[in-house]
């Protein structure tokens, strides 16, 4: 029998039962759940989606009992409420004026414009202050809690269907702490660098590991779970630090003569109603000194929140190698 050695496999032909990396990746990424590449717009593409998607979808959805909704749906559908509670606050005043007199429309309508701005930096207060953080720890640790799957549900047909849809989701990487999609980034290791613990073999160098672990994924993901876990309980109380923030720097007189429709005045209102919170007034302590608390709270507080979940991530690695020179020789009795 002839012994066959030296075969080539980079010359193998796309047939048959080899498929090429390049051709699987392109395969998977069109038609599995998978790890995107992401950037600077991701947050926006996928903030985006899950708004249309819950109003046009995962209500209706919802109201007629289809068998198909999910959690990752249920979740989602926070949005709506808020932009209606919203808008109804702001049209209470708003939408009156006609039958006020002009003293009384002038201050309803500056009410207005201050509900507004609260309402719109209650928003992004709490967003800005979760995505500071969570760019901070990611620079510390590189575990990126803002990473997105794109997941392809496949609905079962209902009433009127002969076959389901096959519907995108975006749920994070990390969302639960308990159970990380590892699946995914091993097979976002495996497509990109061809190797299934390339994520945990990054985190492991961020920690602190000189040299690569024979079993990374065992000393990676207890690591990740406690930097998640951390996060999640200081964003609890952080992001309504900054919230709150938010809505008192609304409610300043600077916004009352807000014109929206000229970037140049909503800067001004920004900037001036800054220092009219920093300052406050001089009718007593507490108003003379509860903006500077706030302001001074929602720096501190969002710190916090990137500090305290990576103080015991960087540790020196208490592994064999540290304590047996494996140079040595050994004789077993």
């Amino acid at each position: 029998m002839q012994q066959i050695s030296n075969i080539n496999y980079e010359n193998l032909p796309k047939i048959g039962y080899y498929v090429s990396a390049k051709d699987k990746k392109e395969k998977i990424y069109k038609t599995e759940p998978h790890i995107p590449k992401q950037g600077p717009l991701t947050d926006l593409k996928v903030g985006a989606h899950k708004l249309y998607s819950d109003i046009f979808t995962y209500y209706p959805k919802g109201f007629r009992g289809s068998k198909n909704s999910n959690f990752y749906e249920y979740l989602s559908l926070g949005m709506v409420p808020y932009i209606i509670g919203s808008g109804m606050l702001i049209g209470l005043y708003g939408l009156a004026n006609g039958k006020f007199n002009s003293f009384d429309a002038d201050k309803a309508t500056k009410f207005a414009k201050r509900s507004g701005a609260g309402v719109i930096l209650y928003g992004i207060g709490k967003w800005l202050s979760k995505k500071i953080a969570h760019l901070g720890i990611h620079a510390s640790t590189g575990i990126n809690l803002d990473w997105k799957l794109l997941n392809k549900v496949n609905e079962f047909p209902e009433e009127g269907q002969e076959q389901g849809f096959v519907r995108i989701q975006y749920p994070g990487v990390f969302d639960s702490a308990d159970f990380p999609r590892k699946d995914k980034t091993a097979l976002w290791g495996e497509l990109e660098h061809g190797n299934i613990y390339a994520y945990e073999d990054k985190i492991l160098k961020k920690a602190g590991y000189k040299t690569k672990q024979n079993a990374p994924n065992q000393t990676a993901w207890p690591l990740i779970r406690e930097v998640k876990v951390r996060t999640t309980a200081l964003e609890n109380i952080s992001k309504y630090v900054v919230a709150a923030t938010g809505v008192a720097l609304g409610f300043q007189k600077a916004f009352e003569n807000i014109k929206l429709k000229q970037p140049s005045s909503i800067l001004n209102a920004l900037k001036q109603g800054i220092g009219q919170l920093w300052k406050g007034n001089d009718r007593n302590f507490i108003t003379k000194h509860y903006g500077k608390a706030l302001l001074g709270a929602s720096v501190l507080a969002t710190l916090l929140t990137w500090l305290i979940p990576t103080i015991h991530f960087k540790t020196k690695p208490d592994t064999m190698n540290a304590k047996v020179d494996t140079k040595k020789e050994f004789e077993v009795a």
